[in-house]
């Protein structure tokens, strides 16, 4: 497929708010967008949005891509307004100091800031300790009574920060993880025509917190291939030796030989390399000793099945200022699209 991504659909996906086990405002928007190119689209119990789209074979890929971001949980209101919060998937509490926030309440979203004691307050002991979540606080800038008219524990907060493409075709934004690889299974959904397997798109629920729902949804899917879209830690930075850099950022789509959760058969990676060398795809091999995808759970689904994490390099992840490299979506998804349209020889 030479048509061209609709990047414009990345931009409002990152500027979605959906936590693990809070995805429907995401699961809604893509429902709207693609009802008009799928056989039939459906809900399970647990919250996926499973789009079906009929193949010229009897065989089935499943593709997944997790809606959910990493985020906050209020745990408790103090007698000042000020928000305790736990964190929703692995966040480093290096990364929330000073930041805005939008928190979900039942009367819509509320701005606040996260902080903690300033600066002109602490001690020299305190300026040298990491801050852990249990110091920092959600202010939104109102008294208790009024806090407690808008907010309960157990309401959800995103971290606030709007899409920007830099220079060389780069983006960064909060929630490219894993709202990147939402984007290019849309779009694959939206774009392809006749392909070869019945596809199976499965934008899935709570992975940031277990792969929870790709195990359900994989459970309910008769699939004889699968790839799962995501995003991987690019730590092509200053004060990483270049053996530990995992991937690297505009090296092309990373396709995963072994994670902490999954290890790819290898008749599936040599086709998946093979697919990329016949087809011009830039791609690097991931081996990554920590961390895990969807395909961790997919791969363990009833008696089993093949599957390969697909990863999208990517800096600064779980934060808000997350980077990827355009050619890297690009990449990613003309190789999905080659599998889906061609099937793969093993």
């Amino acid at each position: 497929m030479d048509k061209k991504l609709d990047f414009s659909l990345l931009k409002k996906l990152t500027e979605l708010g959906g936590i693990s086990g809070r995805e429907t405002q995401v699961a809604a928007f893509l429902k709207s967008q693609l009802s008009r190119c799928a056989d039939s689209i459906t809900t399970d119990t647990l919250g996926n949005l499973i789009v079906y789209k009929k193949g010229t074979s009897a065989k089935n890929l499943l593709l997944c891509a997790h809606m959910d971001e990493v985020g906050l949980m209020v745990r408790f209101i103090d007698e000042g307004g000020f928000l305790r919060f736990t964190t929703v998937g692995g966040i480093d509490p290096r990364t929330l100091l000073a930041q805005r926030v939008h928190l979900h309440t039942k009367e819509g979203i509320l701005p606040g800031v996260i902080g903690t004691k300033p600066a002109h307050i602490t001690t020299l002991a305190d300026r040298a300790a990491a801050i852990p979540v249990s110091d920092l606080f959600i202010d939104v800038g109102l008294p208790a009574v009024e806090v407690k008219k808008y907010v309960e524990v157990g309401d959800w907060a995103v971290l606030d920060r709007p899409y920007s493409e830099m220079s060389g075709g780069i983006v960064c934004a909060k929630a490219l993880d894993n709202r990147a690889g939402v984007f290019i299974l849309a779009e694959l959904l939206r774009l392809m025509k006749n392909p070869f397997y019945n596809i199976y798109g499965v934008f899935t629920v709570q992975e940031e917190v277990g792969a929870r729902g790709a195990a359900t949804a994989a459970y309910g899917v008769k699939a004889d291939i699968s790839l799962c879209l995501d995003t991987t830690g690019a730590a092509d930075i200053p004060s990483v030796r270049p053996q530990d850099y995992i991937v690297r950022l505009g090296g092309g789509v990373g396709i995963t030989a072994l994670d902490a959760r999954s290890i790819t058969p290898v008749g599936l990676l040599e086709a998946l390399k093979e697919i990329c060398r016949t087809n011009r795809i830039p791609y690097q091999v991931r081996v990554a000793p920590r961390g895990g995808t969807d395909a961790g759970a997919v791969h363990l689904s009833k008696t089993g099945v093949l599957s390969c994490g697909l990863s999208l390099p990517t800096r600064n992840i779980h934060s808000n200022v997350e980077m990827v490299a355009k050619r890297d979506i690009e990449a990613m998804f003309a190789l999905t699209a080659c599998v889906a349209k061609e099937g793969v020889l093993l």
